[in-house]
C-alpha cells in the first residue's frame, strides 16, 4: 500500500514536472520568436531612419543651393546700388532722391 502511494506521488510529480518542462519550451520559443521580430523590426527602423536622413539631406543641400543662389543675387543687387549711388566712409549708403540723384546731404562727412 505504501508502494502505490509513493509510486501514485511519484507519477503525479513526474506529470506536473512535464507540464512545467512544456510550458517553459513553449515560453522559450515564444521569447525566441519576439527577439528575432524585434531584430527585424530594429533593422526596418534603422533602414527607414538612414533613408530618412539621405532624403533630408538632399533637401538641406538643395535649400543650401538656393539660399546662396539669393544670398548671391542680392549682393549683386547690393553692389550695383552702391556702385550707382556710393558710400560714406562709415560704410552707410547715401540717400537717393526720387530723380535717382543723391543729394547735397552728408557733403561734410567722409567719402
Amino acid at each position: 500500500m505504501v508502494l502505490r502511494g509513493r509510486g501514485k506521488h511519484a507519477k503525479e510529480r513526474c506529470n506536473r514536472f512535464s507540464e512545467e518542462m512544456k510550458n517553459m519550451y513553449e515560453k522559450e520559443h515564444r521569447i525566441m520568436d519576439l527577439r528575432s521580430k524585434n531584430r527585424m523590426l530594429e533593422n526596418e527602423k534603422a533602414e527607414v531612419e538612414s533613408k530618412s536622413f539621405v532624403e533630408l539631406d538632399k533637401r538641406v543641400s538643395c535649400l543650401k543651393t538656393g539660399f546662396n543662389t539669393l544670398q548671391d543675387e542680392d549682393d549683386s543687387n547690393n553692389n550695383e546700388i552702391v556702385g550707382k549711388f556710393g558710400v560714406f566712409g562709415n560704410g552707410r549708403l547715401k540717400p537717393v532722391e526720387a530723380n535717382g540723384y543723391a543729394p547735397n546731404v552728408g557733403k561734410n562727412q567722409a567719402s
